[in-house]
């Protein structure tokens, strides 16, 4: 648990203001067809605090409102808010916890992205939009558990695909998506799922596509780091 003082160092307008976040990300989640029905969980760290803003269980996201939240501590334990925290709350703030720069953090159920997750299949880095992305695959975590578990082994496997790229897929599952905030973690979520649907359809024109060879993949990752954007040198 965090102590008191912890707690008591939340900010309010800063709260309140994430709130706002988390439900605008809740609200596009379900609008692009990244989620269905009560599916879905937005989280993201309560800064300078040792807590998390988390989406409730069960509630779906197309009507989710700000007083819905709920504040866990890292331990997954509720500390503010009157409705129970998603069954996903232990992997969240697991993530959190052992992940740096995962300040923000989106479980999908997007379909294109889903499907090779229940194929058990990484998304092989074919395209330059994936190397731009991401720069290599989106792995698919190494072990199967059930929604909610609390099991250390298997949320370290997520943490381990998560040092490969800032997306994965859970085996049979679904998708996680983290960021340094949730305007970036909800802007992987959609590309992984632009990417996936890409890939699909080299699929089914012409097979399983080779992956980019890895000079060609540092180089698109060279172009986004030094020529792309409007904070370099040499635009």
């Amino acid at each position: 648990m965090p102590s008191r003082s912890d707690i008591d160092r939340i900010d309010s307008r800063i709260l309140e203001d994430l709130k706002i976040k988390v439900v605008e990300t809740a609200r596009e989640m379900f609008k692009s067809e990244l989620i269905k029905s009560t599916f879905g969980v937005v989280s993201v760290r309560i800064p300078q605090t040792g807590c998390v803003l988390i989406t409730p269980s069960g509630f779906t996201k197309s009507r989710i409102a700000t007083e819905n939240l709920c504040v866990v501590d890292l331990n997954g334990n509720l500390i503010r808010g009157n409705m129970r925290p998603s069954s996903e709350t232990s992997m969240h703030v697991y993530v959190h916890k052992r992940v740096t720069g995962a300040n923000a953090v989106l479980h999908t159920h997007s379909p294109a992205a889903s499907a090779f997750a229940i194929a058990k299949r990484d998304i092989p880095c074919v395209s330059t939009e994936q190397g731009f992305a991401f720069g290599d695959s989106i792995p698919v975590v190494r072990e199967y558990f059930c929604p909610g578990t609390k099991d250390p082994r298997k949320l370290e496997s997520v943490v381990d695909a998560l040092k490969k790229a800032k997306v994965v897929l859970l085996k049979s599952h679904g998708v996680l998506a983290t960021g340094v905030d949730l305007e970036e973690a909800l802007d992987n979520a959609v590309v992984v799922e632009d990417i996936a649907k890409s890939v699909l359809y080299s699929i089914i024109i012409g097979g399983f596509p080779e992956e980019m060879p890895a000079e060609e993949i540092r180089e698109v990752r060279e172009f986004r780091l030094k020529r792309y954007g409007q904070n370099v040198e040499n635009s």
